[in-house]
């Protein structure tokens, strides 16, 4: 086995060779450069690599599950050798390719004319219904172009499965009645029915119709058809008929496509004017129906008058969210109300669901004229609703004749419906289409209220509290509301057979006819037998090519592979292909200048160096002599697209043509374009064509600056344009592409710009953009040509474009086009520079204009954050000028409907594009309170990122981000064992009250077997949003008042009042809430025990003063009034302050006692700095009680008593008696606090802290302010302290009283301390000692302690090296300048926090990776926290500046300055190479800008704060810095900020001591080695190191390197050698080496290196720390040194995290409460070893770390070999064969695990041995050690360590027939070089250095554990680690022995 050197940090897109078959794979990087059109070629792969390898170059970031769905297809399709197959996202495109729209079917019979009414001849629903659709279907030619299907009766047992028996039954029994007066009387029992005797043969016949078409459309023998049968069915019931229906057809084959066919996702629309309250019923549990109906409802008055029609019926159980309801509340509904539902809810809801068939409940009584519904719908309107669900579920749609009774529209709306599903093109409407109206509008925003806990797509409406109420005129809110007017009363036994629908007058009639007669001429189908596509294309345009760039982007090859898949593909042979030709001068002329006509003719004499020097003078453009001719033909062309289309002679048209145009200005080439042809095409249109609308959409990833400049001014032209933005640094980079930019004149308001704000947009992006924006208002343009400039540089594996859009996304979103302007869309080539993509891409969009079904997009399209704000913008803006946009409001937050709903919208990811998102299961966008299980160790959860170290499993789908919202802090997640549909969206349901684990996420699970197949949720999403839920809720925890009292037995000058005096004089008392003086009542809160102990005490002591009693129960009062008023929140925290008496213990113990009868949840920690006289009261009261924990500190003069109690304390494991002499030490206490008493309260995890203190601990003024600040974090400062005061120490108490008291109301004052020399003294080493011996077995947070293990020190009295050094150089007392107290002085420094941030350094952007971790947005997202938060006003905020020269100089060489000044002056493709020769770093323009602002306003900060204009401060700054080295850049750093602001610190404000704290997860390598040499600075790193295989990767990071020189000790590294660490970790290093040291060092000033990438979620760092813990961590460093912070952003690479984590360090600066931390907080044990080292190296030089005196030994000392596992620097390669020698003795090789003596297990046994590590293992490490090197003259040597055991192991199967061919070659691609064997199936495939199609294998058959042919070594892809354990022993044999010939030594 071999291991390589750590990976580099990057996105895992260049792997190191040698790793196991894990990752996606190293797509070579394509460059997007800023200007978007800067070339970069893919290094060329050698040869031999495979088919998939080659195609590298056009993947970007692909997500597992795309993989899968990809590798799935390659299996199992059968491949045309003329296609090469594809491995990448273009296979669903591939798919289609051969695809064409098949046969439109339709079923009738005659024989259901038999069905009338005998007693009402003119009856509605009567068979001429039936009649006038066939004839008018018949008249106008379209039954004869579809197939009939033959119409059955349907058979009993298919009723039946939707029906009763008893049903059936009276349906049948109506044949045989020919008596008029029975079948009256009969029907007269339901409501709306009559019978006739054919009626159960025409219901059976229409039944049987239904069911025999959706079997047609579901299994592909038809594309869609039309059951034109009667009588109508979706008001039947399972047992009742209604409404004149009597079978529901629609519900019945919808039940039979569920049950038959297995489809898993309906989606039924019923357009009836009438509610399908029968269909609902059916499907109202069921998730996989959606049903979704619009229907006249008039608040229930009209008929069914049910309120189960409503808006809020949503669905129940699992099918809750699957039922919508639009009530149409007003008659005269119009199109442009039926448009606004089919854009606003009906589309984005259904590509959302992503159905497998779209039934379509077609009721006609919605048309104009129809007396049912009373609305104004044109029938050309069905034919576009039609057509839009054309594009959903591969075209399958079925549409079922329900309603509609006025004859003349109804034959109409039925015929277009029939048109659209034949594929011709829908009629444009006539009556313009105007705002929707108020009652539609009410009725959608209500629905979307009800509806947006359960679907995503519902993100346009914003949110507003009803407490801040705007009021109820304002337009932008609007507040749902329900009504019902409908029946009340119940059911009634007769209904009415006659006479019940009111006949229209005459007059209205003829009205009626008149208008539909008027709208049938304008509006009615119109046959058009032309070609449907017209296409252009010449080959002569390909002359035009760069004379210097050979793979120039804008090559000839982009038309001509288009052309041949076209041609590849059949769409050429059924198009008609035209003659191009060459544009006129006039023409061309129509848009640009004369000028620069003469221009482009003159290249055409020019030289080629002539045309190379003159290009320069233009943005992005080459010239070639050839470039005029080409513009022409290019521009010429697609004119004659343009007049074939208008002219009729197509429907459609294609132009292949370059070069591009949308980029030419009218005087001046510019971005690959001369001619601005579509531009051209539009003049043309209207100027020579008569054309009077025409609408461009522009689709190029760049902003067509030349169209819009063209028509700006222009109304005839509606100018949309889709484009990345990036806030204007996209190409073309003019802030003319911004949304606010409309047009000007008579032009204004038909300019729309929709610029997308950050790479990655796909699909969900788009097509929200097209329901949002595009359609609604280009329907109310109502165009009459659409041109498209259609550049596809924005889809997935465009070199330039870095977005994500798919192939099928084009295609639909030309299939959506294709309904405007009867059809008539011409497509003009702009950009796409990716010649697959392209290919694909435009073949699609042919075939959407040809009417062939399109492939489904992917589920769950959910449109990412940034994409959200941008549309919302756009709709903000146009919404004056278009009134189709009218439904961007408010909706309440709360739930106004009393039904579980209201809270907003989802969230949404922001990091990663909504589509990539859309390809993993659902993104959790919510916090859980739920946690995860106990016995589930942090390796189980936390997910290894492919960033990480070396070796890599497959990239795994990271949630970027997931979007949280205090709103939703209540909701729950759920647990990882519910599961998600593999196959379709599930929208979310809503939490239950009833139902605690119930969730707003949780997908529905239906019972049919077809839903079953589920896939698991990723624990990681529920973990990070529970572990940000903390964070969310910290946004209402603000400081609350300090409440004080006190307690005085003498009145007039007695101590307390002096003290109280000192406080008014300092405005601290004003600044609380006083509290009268109260006893508490004797018989109330005076236990009888207590009283006695009290009365014994007295006694003994002969201390005893008159009444004591009464001065305990005023004590007990006074002090439990107190702490009631704290743990109801009415007080943040509180202090009670007393004269010396006796009572303060009894009175204390008393008022717990009383508040806890109270408060019966509460858990309490007694603080208790105590004296002898009550000795025993604590302990007495609350010996038996588990909710309060005791930890009393003595002082040693009553030390007799109680060290015999803590050798013998064993009752009680809750209370803890500590003996010392504390003396005036402050660094005693401090040691004291930190080592003991601190983990101990974690591990408790109370709600309040009560902390008591005798008048002998007032011992100096900082003690009482320095506790409270220690012990506040742990329970968000709910802390409430009691403080005896005496008259002789008044005035050390009335300081100590007064900074206590600043502390408790939140100031930054912090007292200055005098560091005490000498080492720590023996009375407490030994006290701590004796307590962590005596206590862990009841403590774990003592017995996994770093000092548990820590090797005895030698000499008792031995004095700190370090601490001598320090004493004699650095730390002398300083002379006061001024006559005030120290304490004074400190408490008028500064209180505030300043904070710097700039918007500049987002300039510092990836040309080649638009996903990279170190993104732009880290920065944005954490500041729109701080907004959120309320943060940022209360901060200073300071201007930011770049650092200078003189600045950096302090830290960085001149040539490394020198080097980053020359990046602004390099091509973007200079800059990607050269990126390549540093480690981990990607390059722009504007890196060394961005850098020197990052590292300046750290500086800003530093003089910010040294001028004490505030106490604290914040960078919020990019890019990170502590990676920097002197001459280097390194791990995405360029200056390092924080080293040059300490050099700063020292050299211009002339500081001593400066304390770098970096908890960063990667350790900072640069800071290290800038100051391992300084004893002025010292460096703490908390880091992940993994032996040294994390990056950076260098043994520089372990434990043992201490420093140089005189900063030998200075350089403190904390690394973890695992995953999974978490709060319990971290706290532990603080608590256990970095308080120590950092008190002991005194600094200052702190800088903190803040890192968040070992935050929950961080796809680098695999760790697991919260948002709470790093605010626990900031708050304890304002405790140390003179207390000035100073937080510098480094890493952290999830937004949402990162956001979180930076807000809660704010919030500690700013003095605000912290959320407590949760969970188990015992380290584990990785992490104790690590802790343990740590010390054993640096207890030397700091005393607070030399414990002297006997250790106990670790309850988990393991008797096997301990490795540090660390790189073995060697200098020579024999040295290190020797430590290798030496290191193998030590290991037992021959077995799995290490052998344990008896007298270890028996250890284990009795320690408890219920914690597991980190890794989830055993207690034991039982792994082996394998030494690992390349070759022995390697520099360095590496060692791995195995896991013994992994839960994949049962997976191993027996080696067929016991043997292995090493030398196989791949199964697959036949490669020989890089072979792995699976040990499930046994198949020989290649890793991913060929073409990973055993990363392929293991993904997807989850066969997880791999032998390596290459070195014997056994991966397990699940766990991420290598494996080794017996199981694997056999393979290992088998496979040795092939290749080696030799059975295999003891080591294998």
């Amino acid at each position: 086995m071999a291991e390589d050197k750590p990976q580099r940090k990057t996105s895992g897109r260049n792997p190191q060779r040698g790793q196991p078959p894990g990752g996606a794979g190293g797509a070579a990087a394509a460059v997007a450069a800023s200007d978007g059109k800067i070339k970069e070629t893919a290094p060329r792969e050698s040869g031999g690599v495979g088919k998939n390898r080659r195609l590298a170059s056009i993947r970007s970031r692909i997500s597992i599950e795309e993989l899968k769905n990809v590798y799935k297809r390659q299996v199992t399709l059968s491949q045309d050798d003329s296609v090469e197959p594809l491995f990448d996202p273009m296979a669903k495109a591939q798919e289609c390719l051969k695809v064409v729209r098949g046969k439109t079917g339709v079923v009738y019979c005659s024989q259901m004319t038999n069905h009338h009414c005998f007693w009402d001849p003119q009856h509605v629903e009567k068979p001429e219904r039936l009649l006038c659709i066939l004839d008018r279907c018949l008249e106008l030619g379209l039954l004869q172009e579809c197939e009939q299907l033959e119409c059955r009766a349907a058979k009993e047992e298919e009723v039946l499965n939707l029906h009763s028996p008893a049903h059936f039954g009276l349906l049948q029994t109506t044949s045989g009645i020919t008596d008029q007066d029975k079948l009256e009387d009969l029907s007269s029992r339901f409501d709306s029915v009559y019978f006739h005797p054919g009626t159960c043969k025409s219901a059976l016949l229409a039944a049987g119709g239904t069911l025999d078409l959706v079997d047609a459309v579901v299994s592909g023998r038809l594309q869609n058809g039309f059951a034109i049968v009667r009588p109508p069915g979706h008001h039947a019931m399972e047992s009742e008929f209604c409404g004149f229906c009597f079978i529901n057809n629609v519900a019945l084959a919808t039940r039979h496509a569920l049950n038959t066919h297995g489809l898993s996702r309906i989606l039924i629309v019923d357009w009836d004017v009438h509610h399908g309250q029968g269909t609902q019923q059916a499907f109202y549990s069921d998730p996989r129906v959606l049903y979704f109906s619009i229907h006249r409802y008039e608040h229930g008055s009209f008929w069914p008058n049910l309120r189960e029609s409503n808006y809020d019926y949503i669905g129940q159980g699992n099918g809750k969210g699957f039922n919508f309801n639009v009530p149409l509340n007003s008659t005269g509904m119009a199109n442009q109300d039926f448009l606004a539902i089919l854009h606003q809810v009906l589309l984005p809801v259904a590509y959302e669901f992503n159905p497998e068939l779209v039934v379509v409940s077609a009721g006609f009584d919605a048309a104009i004229g129809c007396p049912e519904g009373e609305m104004e719908v044109t029938p050309g309107l069905y034919a576009h609703l039609t057509s839009h669900l054309m594009a959903l579920a591969h075209g399958k749609v079925a549409v079922v004749l329900e309603g509609g009774y006025y004859l003349p529209s109804l034959a109409e709306s039925a015929a277009m419906t029939l048109s659209a599903l034949l594929g011709h093109p829908c009629p444009s409407l006539m009556d313009p289409i105007i705002q929707p109206s108020e009652s539609l509008q009410e009725a959608l925003l209500s629905l979307v209220y009800v509806q947006r806990p359960y679907w995503k797509c519902f993100q346009y409406q914003g949110s507003f509290s009803l407490e801040k109420v705007r009021g109820d005129s304002d337009p932008k809110i609007f507040t749902p509301s329900l009504s019902f007017m409908g029946l009340t009363s119940s059911r009634p036994l007769r209904f009415p057979t006659r006479d019940y629908i009111e006949p229209q007058t005459p007059e209205a009639l003829q009205r009626v006819d008149d208008k539909f007669q008027s709208l049938r001429q304008r509006e009615g189908v119109r046959l058009r037998l032309e070609p449907r596509l017209c296409l252009v294309y010449d080959e002569g345009m390909e002359l035009h090519h760069s004379l210097t760039e050979g793979e120039h982007p804008e090559r000839p090859e982009r038309i001509r592979r288009v052309w041949e898949m076209l041609c590849r593909v059949g769409v050429v042979e059924r198009c008609r292909v035209l003659q191009s030709r060459r544009a006129q001068r006039e023409e061309v002329e129509l848009v640009h200048t004369k000028e620069h006509m003469e221009f482009m003719y003159k290249l055409e004499s020019m030289d080629e160096e002539e045309l190379q020097i003159l290009q320069e003078s233009y943005k992005s453009v080459y010239l070639h002599p050839k470039t005029n001719d080409c513009a022409l033909l290019s521009a010429g062309s697609l004119l004659q697209v343009v007049e074939e289309v208008w002219q009729g002679r197509a429907r459609a048209g294609v132009g292949l043509i370059r070069p591009p145009g949308h980029h030419a200005e009218p005087d001046q080439p510019h971005g690959f374009c001369f001619y601005n042809n579509v531009a051209v095409a539009a003049r043309h249109a209207i100027h020579n064509l008569g054309c009077q609308r025409v609408l461009i959409v522009d689709w190029d990833v760049h902003h067509g600056n030349g169209i819009q400049h063209a028509f700006e001014e222009e109304p005839r032209v509606l100018y949309v344009s889709l484009h990345r933005y990036d806030h204007g640094l996209f190409f073309p980079s003019s802030e003319d592409a911004n949304f606010d930019r409309v047009g000007r004149g008579p032009g204004e308001g038909f300019t729309i710009n929709i610029p997308w704000n950050k790479s990655g947009m796909g699909d969900a992006e788009y097509m929200a953009a097209f329901t949002q924006v595009v359609l609604p208002v280009a329907y109310q343009f109502n165009p009459q040509l659409v041109l498209v400039a259609a550049g596809f540089d924005a889809a997935r594996g465009d070199p330039l474009g870095g977005c994500r859009t798919s192939p099928e996304c084009y295609g639909h979103m030309t299939s959506l086009l294709s309904g405007l302007a009867e059809g008539r869309a011409v497509l003009a080539l702009e950009g796409g520079y990716n010649l697959t993509t392209i290919s694909y891409c435009m073949t699609l969009c042919a075939k959407a204009l040809l009417g062939d079904p399109m492939p489904p997009l992917e589920a769950q399209l959910v449109p990412n954050k940034s994409a959200v704000q941008t549309i919302n913008d756009v709709i903000n803006t146009h919404s004056k000028y278009w009134s189709a946009l009218c439904f961007q409001v408010d909706l309440p937050l709360q739930d106004v409907l009393q039904q579980g709903c209201g809270g907003g919208p989802q969230g949404v990811d922001s990091g990663v594009s909504g589509s990539e998102a859309s390809l993993s299961p659902s993104p959790i966008s919510i916090p859980s309170p739920a946690k995860s299980s106990p016995d589930s160790s942090p390796s189980t959860t936390a997910t290894t990122s492919p960033y990480v170290s070396a070796p890599s499993s497959p990239a795994k789908p990271i949630l970027m981000e997931c979007e949280v919202k205090a709103g939703d802090v209540q909701e729950c997640l759920p647990d990882s064992k519910e599961t998600a549909s593999s196959v379709g969206a599930r929208p979310r349901t809503q939490q239950q009250k009833n139902s605690p684990n119930r969730t707003p996420h949780r997908p529905r699970q239906a019972s049919n077997q077809s839903v079953g197949r589920q896939r698991s949720t990723p624990k990681k999403h529920g973990k990070i949003s529970a572990a940000m839920q903390a964070a969310v809720a910290s946004q209402s925890l603000v400081k609350g008042p300090t409440g004080v009292v006190c307690v005085e037995r003498d009145k007039g000058g007695s101590p307390v009042e002096t003290v109280v005096n000192q406080c008014l004089a300092f405005d601290l008392w004003q600044a609380c809430s006083v509290l009268p003086s109260q006893p508490a009542m004797k018989a109330e809160v005076f236990p009888e025990k207590i009283l006695q102990h009290l009365c014994s005490v007295s006694v003994m002591s002969g201390q005893h003063q008159e009444g004591t009693g009464d001065v305990s129960l005023q004590v007990a009062g006074s002090v439990a009034r107190l702490l009631q008023e704290v743990l109801d929140g009415k007080f943040q925290n509180g202090m009670a302050l007393m004269q010396a008496i006796d009572g303060l213990h009894c009175g204390v113990a008393m008022a717990v006692y009383s508040v806890l009868g109270i408060h019966r949840k509460a858990r309490v920690v007694i603080v208790d700095f105590g004296n002898c006289v009550e000795l025993g009261i604590l302990e007495h009261v609350f010996s038996h009680e588990p909710r309060v924990l005791v930890l009393s500190v003595r002082q040693c003069q009553y030390a007799s008593q109680s060290t015999s109690r803590n050798k013998e304390r064993c009752s009680n494991f809750l209370n803890i008696d500590i003996n010392c002499n504390i003396a005036e030490n402050s660094r005693d206490y401090l040691t004291l606090a930190h080592q003991v008493l601190l983990p101990v309260v974690y591990e408790f995890q109370p709600d309040l802290v009560v902390m008591t203190a005798a008048f002998e601990w007032n011992i100096y003024p900082a003690f009482l302010s320095n506790m409270a600040g220690l012990f506040m974090p742990v329970t968000s400062d709910r802390l409430v302290m009691a403080v005896e005061i005496d008259q002789q120490g008044s005035k050390i108490a009335g300081e100590g009283i007064v900074g206590a008291l600043s502390t408790l109301l939140g100031s930054s004052w912090h007292p200055k301390m005098m560091l005490e020399s000498g080492s720590l003294r023996p009375e407490l080493c030994q006290t701590i000692l004796q307590v962590m011996k005596a206590q862990q077995g009841s403590w774990k947070s003592l017995r996994y302690h770093a000092l548990a293990s820590l090797v005895t020190s030698s000499s008792g009295k031995q004095e700190s090296l370090l601490l001598n050094r320090l004493h004699q150089q650095i730390i002398k007392p300083q002379e006061d300048v001024s006559s005030e107290p120290k304490e004074q002085q400190c408490l008028k420094a500064g209180q505030s926090v300043c904070l710097v941030y700039s918007e500049s350094m987002k300039e510092h952007i990836s040309y080649a990776d638009s996903t990279h971790p170190e993104c732009p947005d880290r920065i944005s997202c954490i500041f729109e926290q701080l907004c959120n938060f309320g943060i940022v006003e209360r901060c200073h905020r300071l201007k930011p500046r770049e650092a200078t020269l003189q600045e950096l100089e302090r830290v960085h060489s001149s040539r490394h300055i020198k080097f980053m000044s020359g990046l602004q002056a390099m091509k973007p493709s200079e800059l990607h190479h050269l990126a390549n020769s540093f480690d981990s770093i990607y390059l722009h323009r504007r890196t060394n800008h961005c850098a020197l602002l990052a590292a300046g306003s750290v500086l800003t900060t530093v003089d910010c704060v040294m001028s004490g204009s505030c106490q604290h401060g914040m960078a919020v700054v990019r890019p990170p810095g502590h990676h920097a080295e002197r001459n280097n850049p390194c791990g995405f750093c360029f200056y390092n900020s924080v080293g040059v602001a300490a050099q700063h610190a020292i050299t211009s404000h002339h500081l001593e001591r400066v304390l770098v704290l970096d908890w960063d997860v990667h350790h900072g390598n640069g800071t290290q080695h800038m100051f391992e040499s300084d004893p002025r600075v010292l460096y703490i790193s908390i880091h992940r190191y993994d032996h040294g295989r994390f990056f950076p990767g260098s043994a520089d990071a372990n434990y043992n390197r201490v420093g140089l020189k005189k900063g030998k000790g200075f350089n403190i590294n904390i690394p973890w050698n695992n995953g999974g660490m978490g709060d319990a970790e971290y706290l532990a290093a603080f608590l256990e080496v970095v308080l120590p040291v950092a008190t002991e060092f005194n600094p200052q000033l702190v800088l903190v290196s803040a890192g968040f990438d070992a935050a929950v979620g961080d796809p680098l760092g695999g760790y697991n720390v919260t948002p709470e813990c790093y605010g626990h961590m900031t708050k304890f460093l304002t405790s140390v040194g003179d207390g000035r912070v100073i937080v510098a952003l480094e890493g952290g690479y999830n937004l949402t995290s990162i956001s979180y984590c930076m807000t809660l360090c704010a919030k500690a600066l700013l003095g605000d409460p912290l959320p407590s931390l949760s969970g188990n907080l015992t380290p584990c044990q990785n992490a104790v070893d690590s802790l343990t080292s740590v010390v054993g190296a640096h207890c030397k030089f700091w005393s607070s770390l030399n414990l002297k005196g006997k250790m106990v030994e670790s309850p988990r000392k393991q008797n096997s070999f301990k490795s540090t596992q660390r790189p073995i620097s060697s200098t020579t390669s024999a040295q290190a064969v020797d430590e290798l020698a030496a290191s193998l003795c030590q290991v037992n090789i021959g077995e799995a695990s290490p052998r344990r003596t008896q007298t270890e297990e028996k250890k284990e046994e009795t320690s408890g041995g219920e914690l597991e590590g980190a890794c989830g293992g055993s207690h034991e490490d039982s792994t082996t050690t394998l030494i690992l090197s390349e070759c022995l003259g390697a520099q360095e040597l590496y060692a791995v360590v195995p896991v013994s055991w992994c839960p994949h192991l049962e997976e191993v199967q027996p080696v067929p027939d016991g043997t292995l061919s090493t030398s196989s070659a791949c199964e697959e691609c036949h490669d020989t070089s890089e072979n792995w064997c699976c040990l499930t199936c046994y198949k020989v495939l290649c890793g991913r250095f060929v073409a990973e199609h055993m990363l392929m294998h293991g993904v997807c058959e989850e066969h997880h554990l791999v032998l390596s042919f290459s070195d014997l070594s056994t991966w397990c892809y699940a766990c991420d680690s290598y494996v080794h354990n017996p199981a694997l022993f056999e393979a290992k044999r088998a496979a040795h022995l092939d290749k080696f010939g030799l059975e295999p030594p003891e080591c294998s």
